[in-house]
């Protein structure tokens, strides 16, 4: 590949970069959805050098954002997680005995065995603090704290 033809394809990475750049400045006026969808990453195409010959272009790869894990709560060390209502409430529990995982307040409640983990995934509708425990041993394992809007 030439040194012009490099040139040339910094020049429209470039030139791609400052219109992203203006369109999102610009568009900036409008209600909250609109900021939360400019602030998402979105995969994009990059221009990627060529051997002679080759194809210039590419076909962009979108590559997922790894989604991370809910918080982990373990007996033996409670903790409180914390949302506001509205919010999708996500949590883990290991147990080392088995026992019944209970949420108050929300009345939630999930059999977990020794050494196995189970999740929890609700709408934050209900706000206000509430303990997390091992029903049966009486154990806490931590609060949820669920914040108005």
């Amino acid at each position: 590949m030439s040194r012009a033809q490099r040139l040339t394809f910094l020049a429209i990475a470039v030139a791609i970069a400052v219109i992203a750049v203006v369109v999102l400045v610009a568009g900036g006026g409008g209600g909250d959805d609109e900021q939360e969808a400019a602030a998402t990453p979105t995969p994009t195409a990059t221009a990627t050098a060529t051997a002679e010959g080759e194809d210039a272009t590419s076909t962009p790869t979108p590559t997922a954002t790894p989604r991370p894990k809910p918080p982990l709560l373990v007996q033996g060390n409670p903790r409180t997680l914390r949302f506001t209502e509205g919010e999708r409430i996500r949590f883990r529990v290991k147990a080392n005995q088995a026992d019944e995982v209970h949420v108050h307040g929300y009345d939630l409640m999930k059999d977990v065995e020794p050494g196995q983990t189970v999740t929890f995934a609700f709408p934050a509708t209900i706000t206000g603090i509430f303990e997390i425990e091992l029903e049966d041993a009486g154990l806490p394992l931590g609060s949820l704290r669920v914040d108005p809007r």
